[in-house]
């Protein structure tokens, strides 16, 4: 009995030692200084939040395909850019971070930050604010999206890129703004009032608490301008 005692002591204590290794070398993973969601009360906990570029750079304005600049809508994104002094930098910290590492390398240190949380994150925002800069930035979230989905983990997003390829897109959950076409899986539009709906699309409620209809595919959404 005590041979079993000690030995049951032993793995325990190396199980609690690799766990603690873990989480010093968590510590120092790039990417967890610019993971999260805070500021994002619409967003749960449970899903991090990763911008490939910042509002002020967003290709799609930039290339006027932007469908809520077209409407008139305002840019919530290029507001908490003008207005918080961190969000820019923050979000160009990201930016910097995505340009140097690897698909593979981006989901190992989100794997890695994930295994130490208390409250797992369970799905991947990726571009709360900006675009897809090119066709290179979507075939790496989508491969990102890939080895996540591996640990059931959902990535998606919303994108205006009508010009980029997403036929290859079968993990990455891609809401088109107010465009279809192969690999899209949701489509996302902009409407003046609710009763301007089209029949068999659905509302967005402006809570991801209790709404997922983002998360899942072949759904076309509304969002009432704002």
């Amino acid at each position: 009995m005590e041979a079993m005692i000690s030995r049951a002591t032993v793995k325990e204590l190396a199980n609690l030692q690799r766990v603690m290794r873990l989480i010093r070398d968590t510590e120092e993973i790039p990417l967890r200084a610019v993971l999260g969601n805070e500021g994002n009360t619409k967003i749960p906990s449970s899903t991090a939040i990763f911008n490939i570029t910042p509002a002020k750079l967003c290709p799609s304005r930039k290339l006027g395909i932007c469908k809520a600049s077209s409407q008139g809508a305002k840019c919530y994104a290029d507001k908490a850019e003008r207005l918080y002094p961190p969000a820019l930098p923050y979000r160009m910290r990201q930016m910097k971070f995505w340009d140097t590492v690897s698909a593979v390398e981006f989901a190992k240190q989100f794997l890695i930050i994930n295994s130490t949380k208390a409250s797992r994150f369970t799905a991947l925002r990726i571009n709360e604010c900006g675009d897809f800069k090119n066709q290179k930035d979507l075939d790496k979230a989508e491969e990102i999206a890939r080895i996540l989905n591996l640990q059931g983990i959902k990535t998606y997003c919303y994108s205006s890129r009508n010009d980029l390829d997403f036929s290859k897109c079968k993990n990455l959950v891609v809401s088109g703004s107010n465009f279809i076409k192969k690999g899209i899986n949701n489509v996302f539009k902009i409407v003046k009032k609710k009763e301007d709906k089209p029949r068999g699309w659905s509302m967005c409620r402006m809570d991801c608490h209790i709404c997922k209809l983002c998360l899942i595919r072949g759904n076309k959404i509304c969002v009432v301008k704002h």
